[in-house]
């Protein structure tokens, strides 16, 4: 089997383990590195303490990686500690690289003049993040840290700020000198999105196809399976890609078989129509309307929303009947039906939207137990409602009400 290079990453700060902050950027690292063909093998947390860092470093190169990323650290405080102890394990001795120390000066003069402060009263101790391991290789700051790039062994090693925003404006330069040195290899990444089904009904599909030269990875999230294949650019693994793909096609309710999202579909089709969707929210409290509008230029299609989560809402926003919420509840098909109904006809759009249901902790019984929810589609061909019972605590819950929604909206456009 073609094995892909193994990518490793460490993760350091005491803030991301006695939660303080919640860590963004070994989601984003893990996500671009196998983007870009590399197997993320591990990801490990340090505290800020020399010990514990010395300890990553050393077990992850161990395992002799194509490349160990280290994040975090690189400040001008008494816990930033991360640049010293990787020079004491890779046995480099610290200096002041110049392009650093340009770097360095550049990026506290501006930030200096924003704030309305004397650049000459903070540049000693700024300066210090220009000393780096000898050997190294500059990547340019997005703040004050500038990274770097060290070559140990059979190990690239990458070293960048924590802050997220100047991690992920300073890592396209790292791509870019991970694929000039031909560590990044020529890669194709294709994944199949799968709604309606479980992790068990997608391993008898991949049975039987050979994958010998393709790596896949099934993660399930809120009701969809995505199916992705990692594969070194060859004809050979090219064709067992597209046989897993034709496979799982076959035999299982696939809606996306070029990566996009559901939300990417619907945006495309509603927009390519000159189609329009509102939406009436109740269990999930906006977040449907936060689905939409997260997409840049999503006033093309999406009309608006209103947020009825009380009864009285339900009848004085929307005109919802008051013998539907009395005789049927507000968790109910019916009530799904007239929200969405009712969305629809008072904004104009073509589709309307509508979701309600109980979430939990509490709220259930024995006939409408935490997890039912209703989501309802009405458009141009009639209304369509699904019942569902949705597993989880309430975020959960809440989260999938969305994606169940925006399928049933993808089900209805459908030619």
């Amino acid at each position: 089997m073609t094995r892909l290079p193994e990518a490793v990453i460490l993760l350091t700060g005491s803030e991301l383990l006695d939660g303080r902050v919640r860590d963004r950027n070994g989601y984003f690292l893990s996500a671009s590195l196998a983007e870009h063909g590399f197997r993320v093998a591990t990801e490990i947390f340090a505290g800020d303490d020399e010990r514990l860092i010395a300890a990553g470093l050393k077990q992850l190169l161990d395992l002799h990686p194509a490349v160990l990323v280290v994040c975090g650290g690189l400040g001008t405080t008494h816990d930033d500690l991360t640049t010293a102890v990787v020079a004491v394990v890779l046995g480099r001795r610290l200096w002041q690289d110049p392009d650093a120390l340009r770097m360095v000066e550049e990026r506290t003069r501006a930030v200096c003049e924003r704030r309305g402060v004397d650049p000459e009263t903070v540049m000693t101790q700024t300066h210090q993040q220009a000393l780096l391991p000898a050997g190294s290789r500059v990547v340019p700051p997005a703040g004050l840290a500038p990274g770097y790039i060290l070559s140990e062994r059979e190990t690239t090693v990458v070293v960048l700020p924590g802050v997220p925003t100047e991690l992920e404006a300073m890592w396209p330069d790292v791509i870019a000198e991970l694929a000039a040195s031909g560590v990044a290899p020529k890669t194709q990444r294709r994944v199949v999105r799968i709604y309606g089904v479980g992790e068990m009904q997608v391993v008898p599909a991949l049975e039987g196809v050979a994958h010998e030269r393709v790596e896949i990875g099934v993660t399930a999230q809120l009701g969809e399976i995505a199916v992705s294949m990692t594969y070194v650019d060859e004809p050979e693994a090219l064709g067992e890609a597209d046989a897993i793909v034709a496979k799982l096609a076959a035999d299982l309710p696939v809606f996306s078989t070029d990566g996009r999202s559901v939300d990417e579909i619907v945006a495309e089709t509603l927009r390519s129509r000159a189609q329009t969707v509102s939406a009436a929210e109740s269990c999930t409290g906006g977040l449907l309307a936060a689905r939409f509008t997260d997409r840049p230029g999503s006033s093309d299609y999406f009309v608006g929303a209103v947020v009825t989560y009380a009864n009285e809402a339900k009848l004085r926003l929307l005109g919802v009947p008051a013998q539907t919420l009395r005789e049927h509840g507000a968790v109910s098909a019916e009530t799904a039906t007239a929200m969405a109904e009712r969305a629809r006809q008072a904004t104009g759009a073509t589709f309307g939207l509508a979701t309600t249901g109980i979430a939990g902790p509490s709220g259930g019984s024995a006939d409408k137990p935490v997890g039912l929810v209703f989501v309802s589609c009405a458009g141009p061909e009639g209304t369509t409602v699904r019942r569902t019972i949705l597993p989880g605590n309430r975020e959960a819950v809440r989260a999938a009400t969305v994606t169940a929604a925006l399928h049933l909206l993808r089900e209805s456009l459908a030619p």
